[in-house]
């Protein structure tokens, strides 16, 4: 079985190449183009996603429809702080994006705040945790993970921002996964320290 699966992926290969081989002597013949400028980025996207922009959040995001607000204030024996959280529900997906304004006395460390909100996150959706990932976005320190649940999947990131975490998710049925709009909502959400 797994020699015939080898023998058709190897076959399969080979047509790809052959018909590619084939249209690229096609794209040779055509007379050349001269190099098209350089798109200039707009800030409306021609699929009905808008940008968002929350004056006190300090960020920008493309969604495809306004999100809801929640602000709650709570107190905690290192002192007080204050959540916003945006939502929207959208053909079958939920956006989030959530910031937290800490007392200037709250003391937190970047790595291990990062991770409470993550763990956070994974219990208050009664998910399990599938992979997740340290990285930098726009120079900030981020951790980015997977979490599922019986019926969906959800991807994450988790952001410092000056003493800020912020936090995106986009949310959807298990199966249905679609990495161009997770990609899009996360590469279009920007912060601005002040």
């Amino acid at each position: 079985m797994n020699r015939l699966l080898a023998l058709l992926l190897i076959a399969l290969c080979f047509n790809f190449s052959l018909g590619a081989q084939k249209q690229r002597r096609r794209t040779r013949r055509k007379p050349a183009k001269p190099p098209a400028a350089r798109p200039i980025p707009t800030p409306v996207i021609n699929d009905g996603w808008l940008p968002f922009t929350s004056g006190p959040g300090r960020f920008t995001v493309l969604l495809p429809g306004t999100p809801t607000d929640k602000t709650e204030t709570v107190e905690s024996e290192p002192g007080p702080y204050t959540t916003h959280l945006y939502r929207l529900r959208d053909q079958g997906k939920v956006y989030l994006i959530a910031w937290v304004e800490y007392d200037p006395q709250f003391k937190f460390h970047g790595q291990s705040e990062l991770e409470a909100n993550r763990d956070w996150f994974v219990r208050d959706m009664n998910a399990t945790l599938m992979n997740t990932r340290s990285l930098r976005v726009d120079e900030y320190q981020a951790l980015e993970f997977r979490a599922d649940t019986a019926e969906n999947t959800y991807f994450s990131r988790v952001y410092i921002v000056g003493r800020r975490p912020y936090q995106i998710a986009i949310g959807y049925p298990k199966g249905e996964d679609d990495p161009v709009t997770v990609n899009k909502f996360f590469n279009s959400f920007k912060v601005r320290l002040n």
